[in-house]
């Protein structure tokens, strides 16, 4: 099975009907897609009656991943221990409406740029794959040295598939130290996940950019897309299923891309509607969804 949807569904504000109200905008994104990453999690707790409505917006095969809070991935620097892991059980509280449900998919932990292969950080990564047990994790690293050879790319992919952790397959630019190449290899049967960041190699690390459409500008060609149909096909015939995010957040461009997506693999269950280019949302999410992934 593939899955196809986007990194947060707020931000593709021209994909909306105008007069669709803003709380139920999850129905209608559900009505194309039946995959979406929240990553407002990644700056605060989304309550339970929050979930709730989501829930009620979708059907019972829709799939939720979830990106675990800053602190936990040392996004948030200061915190002594027992505040991380007391961050740790509200966030995973807070996720008991869709576990109950059943349609969690992966709790995602994505390392920031710093985040390097050492033995301490490689720990780092094993206290918090058990912590989040039973639930499924994805990891995805921000930092070249996990792939840094051939040989190390083996053990990174090595150590993951030891640890359960479904490795997230990056498409993004080749912009050094904090990019990682792009590795179509899954490390557990359940999952594959290729997270497209767009290739704005210019942007990548730009320094005082105010909205995510100024970093995460891009928006990729059925060609490009189309070059990548063989590793999916691939990861499908080794996977229970093959998860595809677009996390390139402006201009429409993620919503767009999903839908080329769709089309290249023939699973559009209705037309595409008509998306112009506007305005993309700033960096930091909104009350429910969105922000810089």
């Amino acid at each position: 099975m593939i899955r196809v949807g986007t990194c947060a569904f707020h931000d593709h504000d021209d994909f909306y009907p105008r007069t669709w109200p803003r709380e139920f905008r999850l129905a209608y994104y559900a009505s194309y897609f039946d995959l979406v990453e929240i990553d407002s999690t990644f700056y605060r707790i989304v309550a339970a009656r929050v979930w709730e409505r989501w829930l009620q917006q979708v059907k019972p095969l829709f799939t939720f991943h979830v990106k675990v809070p800053g602190a936990l991935t040392f996004h948030v620097r200061g915190l002594s221990p027992e505040e991380r892991r007391a961050a740790g059980k509200e966030f995973l509280d807070s996720l008991r409406p869709v576990v109950e449900r059943r349609q969690l998919g992966a709790i995602l932990l994505q390392f920031p740029p710093w985040f390097d292969a050492t033995r301490s950080h490689r720990l780092t990564v094993e206290r918090l794959v058990d912590f989040l047990y039973p639930h499924r994790v994805a990891v995805e690293f921000r930092e070249r040295s996990w792939y840094a050879t051939e040989e190390r790319t083996h053990r990174t992919l090595d150590w993951l598939q030891a640890l359960g952790a479904v490795h997230v397959i990056c498409d993004e630019p080749d912009a050094g130290r904090t990019t990682v190449p792009y590795v179509p290899r899954a490390t557990s049967p359940d999952y594959a996940i290729l997270r497209m960041h767009g290739r704005n190699r210019e942007t990548w690390n730009q320094k005082g950019l105010t909205s995510s459409k100024e970093r995460f500008c891009y928006r990729y060609t059925p060609d490009e897309l189309r070059a990548l149909i063989p590793d999916v096909r691939a990861l499908d015939a080794r996977v229970r299923e093959v998860h595809i995010l677009m996390n390139n957040n402006s201009n429409n461009d993620a919503v767009w891309n999903a839908f080329d997506w769709l089309d290249l693999l023939h699973l559009a269950r209705r037309p595409r509607p008509l998306l112009e280019r506007g305005d993309q949302i700033p960096l930091w999410s909104d009350e429910h969804d969105g922000g810089l992934s």
